[in-house]
């Protein structure tokens, strides 16, 4: 079984090396910002697309985290879909220094001899986001719901890969990682001012093919004390500054559950529309309409031919 999630575990390495690999940039999580980019944390936000001729792997680790004297987490995977359905959820048990890489199309429980449990569960056609959430475990490392639901501080890291099968490229990207106050997970704090992602030249050389897409989701923290996508939704302004400080107007941008976009028109329902030409790289900033009490996950990956980019989404 160890064998097979190795195997696993090259071959998500593998299409990374040959895609569009994103590396996030390193800062620090901040004891007031409740997230991190190179922390562990007790709960990941990860895209994950398995609609028409797309594929999807996603790749959790425990590099240190145990429950007491027990070297080992529960983690709970909830799957959302577009519409904010839950899709499905399954437990993992990752052991200190674990790692597990999960295909959506064929995916099971996991005990703590990396023996698959239960059924196997087949997300073929669906996106949306993934929530991984580490509690606190007991000597069977049992599910989630049966073991007192205590998050486990510092647990996790993960990064996930999204490929196009019809142009040939994918992309990929740290997860989000939310820390937890007083069993409560906890969004970065503050009032977000502007969204910023960086994108590169959507109008390819002619002759080059061209690929792109946006993946947004509002999140918010449920009854529970997690966050989870919200399809109350928010509004934004976009705007879009080229490599001369150019701005350019965009229409608005409604924020729900999971949105799936392109950036240009080349895609479907892209954010830059037919009307308006951008020939260049730049930074596509969401401004929130107003204040409010959730987050927004955000990312862009980009393909021109061979050369690709993958960013998340910035805070200022």
């Amino acid at each position: 079984m160890r064998e097979g999630r190795i195997f696993a575990s090259l071959l998500a390495a593998g299409m990374l090396s040959l895609g569009l690999a994103g590396t996030a940039s390193a800062q620090m999580g901040l004891a007031d910002d409740n997230s991190s980019l190179t922390q562990p944390a007790t709960e990941l936000v990860m895209p994950f697309d398995n609609s028409y001729n797309r594929a999807s792997y996603l790749l959790v680790s425990n590099p240190y985290a145990s429950s007491g004297s027990l070297a080992a987490v529960t983690t709970h995977w909830t799957f959302w879909g577009a519409d904010c359905q839950e899709l499905a959820d399954l437990s993992i048990c990752l052991t200190t220094n674990d790692t597990v890489v999960v295909d959506p199309t064929n995916m099971t429980a996991i005990g703590p001899n990396n023996e698959k449990t239960g059924p196997t569960v087949n997300l073929s056609g669906q996106r949306g986001i993934v929530t991984v959430t580490a509690y606190q475990t007991d000597s069977n490392c049992g599910s989630w719901d049966n073991t007192g639901r205590r998050l486990a501080q510092g647990a996790l890291v993960g990064t996930f890969t999204i490929a196009d099968l019809t142009y040939g490229y994918s992309f990929g990207n740290d997860a989000l990682g939310l820390f937890s106050v007083n069993n409560q997970v906890q969004l970065p704090s503050g009032d977000v001012t502007r969204y910023v992602l960086q994108t590169i030249n959507p109008t390819p050389p002619p002759g080059i093919e061209y690929g792109s897409l946006v993946i947004t989701s509002w999140l918010t923290i449920d009854k529970n004390g997690l966050a989870v996508p919200s399809d109350a939704g928010e509004e934004f302004w976009l705007t879009h500054h080229d490599n001369l400080e150019i701005q350019t107007s965009l229409p608005d941008v409604s924020v729900g559950c999971v949105e799936f976009n392109s950036i240009a028109s080349a895609g479907k329902q892209p954010l830059i529309p037919d009307y308006v030409t951008i020939n260049s790289s730049g930074i596509l900033s969401m401004w929130p309409k107003e204040a409010s009490d959730g987050y927004l996950f955000a990312l862009v990956g980009q393909a021109i031919g061979q050369f690709g980019f993958s960013s998340r989404a910035k805070v200022q």
